[in-house]
C-alpha cells in the first residue's frame, strides 16, 4: 500500500498522462494490436559538442527512438523469455555498457580514497569544441556610383513614416479639421503614441501659418497641441517632465498672443464641434473650447511640478521662477475672458487662481503705501467681486479663507477675526472637499501667529490649540507625513496623502509654530497652577504639562539645548517668579529670528514675562503677607508703580486675590480668607450638580436624553421606565439611581442623599428647582441658594463669599 501522499502523486500522473495521451490515440491502438512490430533503437548522437553540453548537464549521452519494424518470427515462445526480452529491449544491455557502475565500484568496497581526487582525472581527454570563426564585417564599398547611399546594418530596422497629408491633397481648413479630429480621437488610448501626436500638431500649426489658412484654425491647432501636451502623462498623479512643462508654457503664450492680436477669434466652452465656425467671416469666428480650462490644468500641473520636486536643489528655484510667468498668462487670460464679457462664473474661476497665487506672499511695503497698487487693495477687489457674483459656495469659502490669511499676514487682527466670525466658516467647514478644510487650517494657524505677534495670548492659545493639540499638524496644514504614525495608514492611503501636499515655499515652520503655542500655553499655565495648588484638575494646556512631566524624567539636567528644553528651564524659572531667568533662557533660542518683526515681538514677549511673573509670585506667596508695597513689587518686576496697580487691581476683581488697597498708606492689605472643610464640600457639591445638569441638558437637547443599557433590575413600580441604568418614576415618589435618581413627580431629584424640601410643589420641575420658600436653584430667573453662609450663587453669573 502507498502513504497517502503516494497515492495522490501517482493518481495525479494518471490523469496528466490520460490527458495528454488523446493526441495518440491511434498509435497506441495500433501497439496494443502488434506490440511485436515496435522496437526501441538506441542511436548515438553524432554531434560531439551535443553529447558533451548534454553529459554536462546531467543528461543522458544518447537518444532513444522507437521505429517500426518488419514483423519476423520469434524464436521464445515461452513467457520467460518474452519478459526478458521486454526488460532488455526497455532497459538496454548493462553488459554492452562499458561505463556501468557495477565495473566501477572497488573490490574493497567504499572507502575515502575513493572518494578523493585523483591525477589521473586531469589527463582525461577533453573534447575539443568547434570555435566559430567570428563574423567578419562586410566591405564598404568606396566606388563613385554607392556615393549619396547610407549604410544600415542589419540590426537597424527601417520604418517608413506616414506622409500628413496624400502628395495630391489640396490642403484646406476642412482637411486639417479633420486631421485634428483623427488625433483627438486616439486621447487616452494605451497604444497611443503622444509625442508623435504633438508634433504632429504642431507640424499642423505650420501648415496652417505657410497655406495661410486662417487665424481660427490656427487657434485649434495650437488648442489641441496644449491639450495633447496634458495627455503625454497617463498617469495623473505623475508630474510633468521639465521640457514638456516649458514647450506648454510657449505654446499657451503663442495662443494667447494670437488671440490678443485677433479680438474676433474665441473660444466657447459649451459649443459643440460640428457648431464651430472657421472660416465664415460674416458670423463670429468661434473654436469649440476653453481657455480657462487649460490656464487651469496649467496652474495644477506647476503645483505638482514643485511638489515632485527638491525644495533644497537648484532645479525648484528655477522652477519656481515660472510662477511670475503663468501669473502674467492668468492676467492675460483675465483680460481675453473680460473683453468678450464671459459670465460671472468664469471671471471668478479666473480671480480666485489670481488670488491663490497673492494671498501668502509678504508685502513688505504694507501700511506705508495702500495705493491700489498694494496687495491689499487687490485682494478686496478680487475677493469682494467673487463675494458678490459668486454662486458657488466653494469659491467664495476659499476666497474668504484666503483674505483672512492675507489679514492675518500683515498683522491685521481685527480685521481678519471679524471677517471669520462674520462668515460663520468655522460651522460649514466639516461639509467643505479636503483641500478647503487644509486652507481653512493653514487661516487658522496663521491667524493665531497674528494674535500672539500682537500679545493676545488668550486668543493665540486659543486659535492653536485645535491643531497642536491633534498631534497631527504636518497632515492637517498639508506639509509632510509624521513619521510616528506610519503604521495608521496604508499604502494607498499615504499615496493620496502626498498628492495633497502643498509646494515648499507656502509652508508655514511647524517649529515657530510649536515653540508659539508652547509660550502661550506657559504664560497662561504657569500663573494657573500657582493659583489652584490643590487642584491640579484644571489644565488649560495638556500639551504643556507633557513636556514638563518629560522633563522631570530626565536623569540628567544640563543647559537647554533644544527647543522644548529651552521652554521647561523658562518654565521652571517663571514658577519661582525669577523673570529675568526666564525671559533670558526663553528668548535665546534662535527660531525667534523667522519670527515677522522679531525685536517687537522679543519685547512683547519680555513685557507678557514679567506680568505673568507678577501673578505667579502674588499666588504662590500672598498667604506669607499681610501687607506689601506697590514699590517693592514695582523693583522686583521691573514694571511701573501704574503697571502694578493696574494688575493687581484686576486680580481682586476677577475675585483671584483676597487683597484690598490702602489708599492712606498706598498699601496693599492682604486677607486670609481660608474656607472651612464645610465650604470646601459644599462647593465641590455644587459644581458637581452644576456638571449634571449641564450634561442632561444637553442630552435632552440632542433629543436622545439616554440610552438603554442592561435590562432593568427587578422590583420597580409599575409606571416608572428604566433608563441608562436609573428609573423615572412617572407618577412621584422617589427616584432612585447608584449616586443620582430624577424623579418626575412632586419629591423631585434625589440622589444618595435626599435632596428634596417641604411641599408638594418642591424638587426639579421642567424649568425651575424651588424648594418650598422659592429660594435654591432656578434656571431662567436665576434665584439664591441659601445654605451654611453662602450668599448668592448663581450657575452661569456669579459666586460670592462675601458671607463668610
Amino acid at each position: 500500500l502507498l502513504c497517502l501522499r503516494h497515492d495522490e502523486a501517482v493518481v495525479s500522473t494518471q490523469s496528466t498522462g490520460r490527458k495528454y495521451n488523446k493526441d495518440f490515440v491511434s498509435e497506441i491502438e495500433a501497439y496494443q494490436k502488434d506490440p511485436e512490430s515496435y522496437e526501441e533503437v538506441i542511436e548515438e548522437d553524432e554531434d560531439e559538442d551535443e553529447k558533451s553540453d548534454d553529459e554536462g548537464i546531467g543528461f543522458a549521452p544518447s537518444s532513444t527512438k522507437v521505429v517500426k519494424k518488419t514483423r519476423t518470427t520469434s524464436s521464445r515462445g515461452d513467457d520467460e523469455d518474452d519478459f526478458e526480452d521486454d526488460s532488455d529491449d526497455m532497459w538496454g544491455d548493462d553488459s554492452s555498457d562499458e561505463s556501468s557502475s557495477d565495473d566501477e565500484v572497488p573490490a574493497i568496497g567504499y572507502t575515502a580514497a575513493y572518494f578523493l581526487k585523483r591525477k589521473d582525472d586531469d589527463k582525461k581527454d577533453k573534447p575539443d569544441r568547434k570555435k566559430k570563426a567570428p563574423r567578419q564585417p562586410a566591405k564598404v564599398s568606396t566606388s563613385k556610383e554607392d556615393e549619396g547611399w547610407t549604410t544600415v546594418s542589419g540590426t537597424d530596422k527601417v520604418t517608413k513614416e506616414k506622409p500628413l497629408f496624400e502628395d495630391d491633397a489640396e490642403i484646406t481648413v476642412e482637411l486639417v479639421n479633420q486631421k485634428i479630429a483623427e488625433l483627438s480621437s486616439v486621447r487616452g488610448r494605451r497604444g497611443a503614441k503622444r509625442q508623435k501626436n504633438i508634433e504632429t500638431l504642431e507640424l499642423l500649426s505650420g501648415v496652417c501659418v505657410s497655406e495661410d489658412l486662417g487665424i481660427p484654425i490656427l487657434a485649434k491647432c495650437m488648442y489641441y497641441t496644449c491639450l495633447a501636451i496634458f495627455d503625454y502623462n497617463p498617469n495623473m498623479a505623475v508630474c510633468m517632465k521639465v521640457e514638456i512643462w516649458v514647450q506648454l508654457l510657449a505654446t499657451l503664450d503663442k495662443l494667447l498672443t494670437l488671440l490678443e492680436q485677433h479680438r474676433e477669434v474665441h473660444f466657447n466652452e459649451g459649443m459643440p464641434e460640428e457648431e464651430e465656425n472657421l472660416e465664415d467671416t460674416e458670423r463670429p469666428l468661434t473654436v469649440a473650447g476653453s481657455i480657462l480650462v487649460i490656464m487651469e490644468r496649467a496652474d495644477d500641473e506647476f503645483t505638482k511640478l514643485l511638489r515632485n520636486l527638491d525644495p533644497h536643489g537648484t532645479e525648484y528655484v528655477e522652477r519656481l521662477s515660472d510662477e511670475a510667468k503663468l501669473c502674467g498668462l492668468i492676467l492675460r487670460v483675465k483680460a481675453e475672458l473680460g473683453h468678450r464679457r464671459a459670465s460671472h462664473e468664469e471671471m471668478c474661476r479666473t480671480y480666485l487662481r489670481e488670488i491663490e497665487h497673492l494671498y501668502y506672499k509678504v508685502d513688505y511695503k504694507a501700511g506705508e503705501d495702500d495705493g491700489p497698487e498694494s496687495s491689499r487693495a487687490k485682494m478686496d477687489t478680487l475677493c469682494k467681486y467673487i463675494y458678490r457674483y459668486d454662486s458657488t459656495d466653494r469659491i467664495r469659502t476659499r476666497a474668504m479663507l484666503c483674505h483672512i490669511y492675507h489679514h492675518a499676514l500683515h498683522n491685521r487682527w481685527s480685521e481678519g477675526r471679524d471677517l471669520m466670525l462674520m462668515s460663520h466658516l468655522q460651522q460649514s467647514i466639516s461639509h467643505a472637499d479636503i483641500p478647503t478644510k487644509i486652507l481653512h487650517n493653514r487661516t487658522m494657524v496663521q491667524l493665531g501667529l497674528c494674535a500672539f505677534r500682537k500679545g493676545l495670548i488668550q486668543h493665540a492659545h486659543t486659535t492653536l490649540n485645535e491643531i497642536q493639540s491633534s498631534q497631527k499638524s504636518k497632515e492637517l496644514l498639508a506639509q509632510g507625513l509624521s513619521t510616528q504614525r506610519m503604521s495608521e495608514r496604508n499604502l494607498e492611503q499615504e499615496k493620496i496623502e502626498k498628492q495633497r501636499q502643498i509646494p515648499f515655499h507656502m509652508h508655514i515652520n511647524l517649529e515657530l509654530l510649536e515653540y508659539s503655542y508652547l509660550t502661550c500655553a506657559m504664560l497662561l499655565e504657569v500663573p494657573h497652577m500657582a493659583a489652584h495648588q490643590f487642584d491640579q484638575r484644571k489644565k488649560l494646556s495638556r500639551t504643556f504639562h507633557y513636556q514638563l512631566r518629560n522633563a522631570e524624567k530626565s536623569p540628567l539636567i544640563g543647559p537647554p539645548d533644544s527647543m522644548r528644553e529651552h521652554l521647561v528651564a523658562a518654565a521652571k524659572a517663571m514658577m519661582k517668579a525669577d523673570w529675568k531667568t526666564c525671559a533670558d533662557t526663553l528668548l535665546a533660542h534662535k527660531i525667534w529670528s523667522l519670527m515677522p518683526r522679531a525685536d517687537e515681538v522679543k519685547e512683547m514677549l519680555r513685557q507678557k514675562i514679567k506680568e505673568e511673573s507678577l501673578r505667579t509670585y502674588m499666588f504662590t506667596y500672598s498667604a506669607c503677607y499681610d501687607s506689601i508695597s506697590p514699590l517693592v513689587l514695582s523693583r522686583m518686576f521691573d514694571l511701573t508703580n501704574a503697571q502694578i496697580h493696574a494688575l493687581i487691581s484686576k486680580m481682586i476683581l476677577n475675585d483671584e486675590l483676597k487683597a484690598s488697597w490702602d489708599k492712606p498708606t498706598d498699601l496693599l492689605m492682604l486677607h486670609r480668607a481660608e474656607s472651612s472643610k464645610l465650604q470646601s464640600l459644599t462647593k465641590q457639591t455644587a459644581d458637581k450638580l452644576t456638571y449634571v445638569m449641564d450634561n442632561t441638558e444637553k442630552m435632552l437637547q440632542q433629543g436622545t436624553p439616554f440610552t438603554s443599557k442592561g435590562s432593568a433590575p427587578s422590583g420597580l413600580p409599575w409606571n416608572s421606565t428604566w433608563t441608562n441604568n436609573m428609573y423615572i418614576n412617572k407618577s412621584g415618589g422617589q427616584g432612585y439611581s447608584g449616586n443620582q435618581g430624577y424623579s418626575g413627580g412632586n419629591q423631585g431629584y434625589s440622589g444618595r442623599h435626599n435632596y428634596s424640601n417641604q411641599g408638594d410643589r418642591s424638587g426639579y420641575q421642567k424649568r425651575n428647582y424651588n424648594s418650598a420658600n422659592n429660594a435654591g436653584y432656578n434656571k431662567r430667573t436665576g434665584g439664591n441658594y441659601n445654605n451654611s453662609g453662602y450668599n448668592n450663587y448663581n450657575r452661569k453669573q456669579n459666586y460670592s463669599q462675601s458671607a463668610y
